[in-house]
């Protein structure tokens, strides 16, 4: 009788262990399988992430200044003393390299604020450029 329940022990023994070794298994597999899920997604998404960015049309800097200097020039249409759309313009103006765009919307923060000596100080060394440069080409 003893080696009957020793022969039961043993086998119920080795069942448990095979019990251990599939459920740990099935969950080595499922844990596997959600990490392997979860980087392709990550890796997919990046994928496509970067397909976006590559079509993105890309804008010229000429072509930003000249819209941004657009903006200001409608603003100015409606406003005509908006001190921000006219500093604005005059920045955008003299980056793209129009130093005689810039010299009116200067004349007219001048006019406006006839105390800024900032304002002035630009004015003039624009002006100065302006002029020294058609004097250069009226001499070739």
């Amino acid at each position: 009788m003893q080696s009957t329940e020793k022969q039961y022990m043993e086998a119920r023994q080795q069942r448990s262990k095979r019990l251990k070794k599939i459920m740990s298994l099935v969950g080595i597999v499922s844990f596997g399988g959600t990490a392997l899920f979860g980087m392709a997604n990550m890796f997919k998404t990046a994928f496509q992430e970067s397909r976006q960015v590559e079509t993105v049309e890309v804008v010229s800097v000429e072509e930003r200044l000249q819209k941004l200097a657009q903006g200001y020039e409608k603003v100015l249409e409606r406003e005509p003393e908006n001190v921000n759309a006219l500093e604005g313009l005059v920045k955008v103006r003299l980056e793209m390299g129009d130093k005689e765009g810039a010299i009116k919307p200067l004349e007219k923060l001048v006019g406006l604020y006839p105390e800024r000596e900032d304002y002035k100080v630009v004015l003039e060394q624009v002006r100065l450029e302006v002029g020294g440069k058609e004097e250069d080409g009226g001499d070739r």
